[in-house]
């Protein structure tokens, strides 16, 4: 009894029962020449190809079988491949298909988008949440510097270059053993806290105004050193430590706003874009397994199509595209941002040290370019390879009688690992193109590291740099190539959604039989 008529199309003698009575019997080639016939109607039912029933009928007649080729071509549409014989079934390409893979990833993104569309306010949640994250590194890069720089607010020294040739007033507190001073870039930064009184003892030796209140003032600048800014001497030390207390202290402050905002937005982000995930993922599965259920009876002895296959592609490659839309993408928003936000504050601070900086990024992205092909390249091999050990390991276990009635576990154990080998050379080159591109990527880094603190110092010694300029823009390009990192990151999961893309949708494309077509055929 066979209920799949492309297994029997070559049999000497086809018998075809309705309710119990023999209607029908002789071989394929004459049944399909009967036009209204039972056979027929099976044959074009399970869609073994109205080209097959037609060749086979013109090979028997070699005349006049319009009538056959008529009643056969009117599920023309539904067809899956015409082909002679078993193999043929199995080698067909269907026109479904074809159409397919002449839009092959011209759009399935869109596509997948598109699935996600009721979830679309999740969507702009999630994206706001991403943007806010992505705007906490270039925050607290700012923090970081200001933290420094209060840290270094008080200096304790005893080597005095700028009093050696001039007599400061009340210099007994002055030349003692130590004194605490602090640096400034310029002059007004250093008396903004003489309540409004500008206390600097100027290189010619006198107070620039106030002199009675600057005379006995607890501290003053020093005008001609540094040479590009000023110093600030204090008469006692508590005074410069309580101020730099106060700045760390608020500064403090907005670390702790830092991890509410993070708190915050990578909660939305991760929630909004983890349901809209979920959603696309329960979608793709259901259009594929209606998309399985409805393909023609042919369509299943296609080698590529067995059952190992196809439960694998239902299983794994929708997770993949739901890890290129979904969760993914709020971290590349996120990545982006903050790239984006760091370059503009290193941009601000110093600019030429931030082209130096930039002067390496081009050869970072020659790496991950050359890791991105490497790993996206293989996926689509290794998905195949895997799909491929995958059926063998299903089909064996569900035959699992079978397979031990003959003894056969040894040879059963051997093709499975004989499909798992084959992917051998596709995992080593992988592998080494994700290591090559890895180490090739720190090799950038470290080289960056170095621009960064030369250049640096060489700016300050000869284009009035200041010691925050430099930290700022090092920070500001540092997180920005984290972004890019972690940005790279990605990068396999969206090398394995390619594929996993033009599998879904192209099966999901496919023509196959419309919902009702039973009944529309009685």
């Amino acid at each position: 009894v066979a209920h799949r008529l492309s297994t029997i199309r070559h049999a000497d003698n086809i018998v075809v029962f309705q309710k119990g009575v023999v209607v029908e019997q002789g071989k394929h080639d004459d049944l399909v020449l009967k036009p209204g016939g039972a056979y027929l109607e099976l044959v074009s039912k399970q869609m073994i190809g109205p080209s097959a029933a037609g060749d086979a009928a013109g090979d028997a007649a070699g005349g006049d079988h319009s009538g056959a080729a008529e009643a056969a071509s009117g599920h023309e549409a539904d067809s899956s491949a015409g082909a002679k014989g078993k193999e043929g079934d199995a080698k067909g390409v269907d026109e479904g298909a074809k159409g397919a893979k002449a839009q092959k990833g011209s759009g399935y993104v869109s596509r997948a988008f598109a699935m996600n569309k009721p979830e679309l306010p999740w969507a702009v949640l999630g994206l706001m949440g991403s943007l806010g994250a992505g705007a906490l590194f270039p925050v607290l890069a700012i923090l970081l510097v200001e933290m420094l720089a209060a840290y270094f607010l008080c200096a304790k020294t005893t080597v005095k270059p700028f009093v050696s040739n001039l007599a400061f007033p009340n210099t007994s507190w002055i030349n003692s053993n130590s004194t605490i001073v602090s640096f400034f870039d310029s002059v007004g930064k250093c008396s903004a806290e003489s309540g409004g009184i500008n206390c600097v003892w100027t290189a010619e030796g006198k107070w620039e105004s106030g002199g009675d209140y600057c005379y006995n003032a607890p501290s003053f600048c020093v005008k001609f050193w540094p040479p590009t800014g000023s110093t600030k001497v204090y008469k006692e030390s508590g005074m410069c430590f309580g101020s730099m207390e106060t700045t760390v202290r608020d500064y403090s402050l907005g670390f702790l706003g830092l991890g509410v905002g993070a708190f915050v937005s990578l909660f939305f982000q991760h929630y909004s874009f983890a349901r809209m995930g979920e959603f696309l993922t329960r979608r793709l599965r259901e259009k594929t397994f209606e998309a399985i259920l409805r393909q023609d009876i042919g369509f299943f002895d296609m080698t590529d199509n067995s059952v190992g296959s196809l439960t694998t592609k239902l299983a794994k490659d929708a997770t993949y595209v739901e890890g290129a839309v979904g969760t993914t993408l709020g971290l590349l928003v996120q990545n982006l941002t903050i790239m984006g936000i760091s370059l503009v504050i290193a941009f601000i601070r110093g600019w030429i040290l931030t082209l130096l900086c930039l002067s390496t990024f081009p050869v970072l992205v020659v790496a991950q370019m050359f890791q991105i092909q490497f790993i996206a390249g293989a996926g689509g091999a290794s998905k195949k390879v895997y799909e491929r050990a995958g059926s063998i390991a299903t089909e064996s276990i569900a035959a699992i009688r079978t397979v031990a009635s003959f003894a056969a576990e040894d040879k059963v154990e051997m093709l499975f690992l004989g499909a798992l080998k084959s992917d051998g050379k596709a995992v080593t080159k992988t592998a080494l193109g994700a290591g090559m591109g890895q180490g090739f990527s720190l090799f950038t880094m470290f080289f960056l590291y170095y621009c960064g603190f030369a250049g640096g110092a060489y700016l300050m010694d000869h284009n009035g740099y200041t010691f925050k300029d430099v930290i700022q823009v090092f920070f500001s390009i540092t997180f920005m190539g984290m972004g890019a990192g972690q940005a790279a990151a990605l990068v396999p999961d969206i090398g394995k959604a390619k594929p996993a893309m033009n599998s879904i949708f192209t099966l999901i494309d496919r023509v196959r039989r419309p919902p009702g077509h039973l009944e529309a055929a009685m």
